[in-house]
């Protein structure tokens, strides 16, 4: 019961935060020629691809969550592979239209080849992660399937975690914006990533160690027998 508990607080919290950046860094983009678009340089050429982007990656940021809640995966299968298939073509839309303005845009159109090459490889590892995801369902290899859904999530999430850690450093430690952007481009995916995978890498080897030493207690009064 704790468990689920855990589990029910900490999404809540994660949904939470995903509204926040959804209300305050998404939605001021989506009105169409508006100062936002014009003053960041997206009007006219790239503002389609910088909509397409927001509303799709939107999408899998609130879907991301209930693909990992087990009463929906069990009582309602069908709901989640919908919701999976729609996470995942949502995360291909998203990735490509991000994929285009930190190429033609960041990297050729600003020069800014270290911000823009740190979102490019985000959104190429959003783009992996997401398929491997995809593959692993579709070979029914549901435990690699959930381990890169973790994976794939964490890097949907790297949004959120740039927009409110670069305002933190920005407004709280008062760090350079060029500075902050550029080492959020890399940090706000790479971090989350190792987090994660020491999390699945380690309950791998507590999960090893339990089986282990179950295996050692069931072993114990066959020795003794066998001495007797």
């Amino acid at each position: 019961m704790t468990k689920k508990i855990t589990s029910y607080v900490g999404w809540t919290i994660v949904l939470a935060a995903s509204v926040y950046f959804i209300v305050n860094s998404a939605l001021p983009y989506l009105p169409y020629n508006q100062p936002r678009l014009a003053g960041a340089g997206f009007l006219p050429h790239f503002a389609p691809w910088i909509l397409v982007h927001i509303v799709a990656g939107m999408t899998a940021l609130l879907l991301g969550p209930f693909q990992f809640i087990p009463s929906i995966r069990k009582k309602y299968p069908r709901t989640h592979r919908f919701m999976g298939k729609t996470y995942l073509i949502c995360i291909v839309i998203a990735a490509c239209a991000s994929l285009e303005i930190s190429t033609f845009k960041i990297i050729i159109g600003e020069k800014a080849v270290v911000y823009g090459m740190g979102l490019f490889i985000l959104g190429i590892i959003w783009l992996l992660t997401s398929g491997m995801a995809y593959w692993s369902a579709r070979s029914r290899n549901f435990v690699q399937h959930r381990e890169w859904m973790v994976r794939s999530f964490v890097v949907t999430c790297a949004f959120t975690t740039f927009r409110l850690l670069n305002r933190f450093m920005t407004e709280k430690f008062g760090m350079d914006g060029n500075a902050a952007a550029e080492l959020m481009a890399w940090a706000c995916w790479s971090v989350p990533l190792i987090v994660a995978e020491l999390f699945l890498q380690g309950s791998k080897i507590r999960k090893g160690n339990a089986a282990l030493a179950n295996k050692k207690q069931q072993a114990m009064p066959i020795a003794a027998e066998s001495n007797n």
